[in-house]
């Protein structure tokens, strides 16, 4: 086997074993999220909207670990139209996920908040508040607002 071909085989090897680890990483990411939302909704009597939920993959805790920041919704509160949502911290074990904090973060007559990235740590949301003249459905005041993770514990810091 000539050298060229050996560096061939030696690459496909080792995209072989990425993309495995890659799989199973998303895998177990998808199940800590889902147990753990499914876990709250059913405690709270509400549904989650699943179409809402975004999650952003970044090292919030500073140890070099890729963690999960997850947005999500819970609606149909003890079968009202009301919803919330909620910020949630996955922090990253090498093969594991595993749930260290979460907190509302917007709903129905609070505002409504979008999850738009992480830098250097800090999580950053879009917000739409309520003006006082606002129907129930459509907050429209623009803004931003920031959240850390410090001490397993989310603090929202404007």
């Amino acid at each position: 086997m000539t050298i060229n071909r050996m560096n061939c085989v030696f690459a496909a090897l080792v995209c072989t074993f990425f993309a495995t680890q890659l799989v199973f990483s998303q895998t177990n990411a998808t199940s800590a999220v889902n147990s753990f939302i499914s876990k709250q909704a059913t405690e709270a009597g509400a549904d989650e909207y699943s179409e809402g939920r975004k999650i952003v993959r970044s090292d919030v805790n500073g140890d070099g670990k890729i963690d999960l920041i997850v947005l999500y919704t819970l609606e149909g509160f003890g079968g009202g139209n009301s919803h919330a949502q909620y910020l949630a911290i996955f922090l990253g074990g090498g093969k594991t996920f595993k749930n260290a904090a979460n907190v509302a973060v917007g709903g129905k007559l609070n505002r409504s908040v979008e999850l738009t990235g992480v830098t250097a740590g800090r999580i950053d949301l879009d917000t739409l508040a309520y003006r006082s003249n606002d129907p129930a459905c459509c907050p429209t005041r623009k803004g931003k607002t920031h959240y850390r993770f410090s001490q397993n514990r989310l603090k929202e810091t404007k």
